[in-house]
């Protein structure tokens, strides 16, 4: 009976100590662009260039990183706004590009970046990613009992490693990913920052006439996810109204000095594995209640 009290026990720990990290979609023939960091003064020309091919993806911003003023400032909520009402996805990154040390720190800061979210487009997003991909086993169970959804990336363009250059930079992305569609994979989940000009004015136009458009479909996150309800169900009539009147002249008055990130040196070779279909989702929760139910009869007995 103790044995199997201490079983019990010990898978249960196992299970509900496992927090789900995403790394790759799950609905075939799906492309799903991502970029973080923003917004920033070329994110309205990024836009424009998406807007120009029908093409959706998901921001994953800050609310205190290369803009620091965007809790306060009405024309840089509005590039948010018509983010929104382009269909794209907008997610968290974190306020300030940077996860607290104490885990108690971590509910009222995505409080924080949420609120600002929701004044722009009218919804809390559920989605968040970790700065760098960096986050612990106690950050990722906090972060899932909060009901985030973390996400990763399987194909990264590395394209904020520029201590070679941007021409290298621009070049070594192109070449990267032409391999990455020879592949011919079932789907693909791409990292990049909105907050480089090269990104948005060389690799994102290259994407745009050279990706496989015939064989994939260009979707956000939670669409590739099969998840339709955080892209396009909860919306601000009013947001979408106040869309057209968004001044583009804010992208230029911010100056390009301090631009943390630059540093960073993710592999862009790197093939993360497979995330969890909803079929072993339902299996996973299923057995942590099948274990703990076990577990409450054998105290009983």
């Amino acid at each position: 009976m103790r044995f199997l009290n201490t079983a019990a026990l010990a898978l249960l720990s196992v299970s509900i100590g496992s927090a789900e990290i995403i790394k790759s979609c799950t609905e075939p023939n799906t492309i799903a662009l991502t970029f973080d960091d923003g917004p920033f003064k070329y994110t309205m020309d990024l836009l424009d260039r998406l807007q120009s091919k029908g093409v959706h993806a998901t921001f994953f911003i800050n609310g205190y990183n290369y803009w620091q003023d965007l809790d306060t400032d009405p024309e840089k909520q509005a590039i948010l706004k018509r983010a929104h009402a382009d269909g794209h996805q907008i997610a968290s990154h974190t306020w300030s590009h940077e996860i607290p040390s104490n885990i108690e720190d971590i509910e009222p800061m995505m409080k924080k970046l949420d609120d600002v979210i929701e004044k722009a487009v009218g919804y809390r997003p559920k989605y968040f990613r970790p700065p760098r991909g960096e986050c612990g086993q106690e950050c990722e169970d906090e972060f899932e009992r909060l009901g985030y959804r973390i996400i990763e990336w399987d194909t990264d363009t590395n394209d904020l490693n520029l201590k070679n250059g941007v021409e290298y930079r621009v070049s070594e992305a192109k070449e990267f990913l032409t391999e990455r569609w020879d592949e011919e994979r079932n789907n693909y989940l791409v990292l990049m920052h909105d907050v480089y000009d090269s990104t948005v004015n060389q690799i994102v136009p290259w994407i745009l006439e050279n990706a496989p458009f015939d064989k994939y479909k260009f979707v956000t996150v939670a669409e590739c996810l099969g998840d339709q309800k955080e892209t396009h169900g909860i919306e601000s009539s009013q947001n979408k109204n106040d869309t057209d009147t968004t001044d583009r002249t804010v992208i230029s008055k911010v100056p390009i000095e301090n631009t943390p990130g630059d540093s960073f040196n993710l592999n862009s070779n790197t093939t993360a594995p497979s995330a969890k279909s909803d079929a072993q989702s339902i299996s996973y929760h299923f057995t942590i209640g099948f274990i703990l139910l076990t577990y409450i009869l054998y105290t009983l007995l």
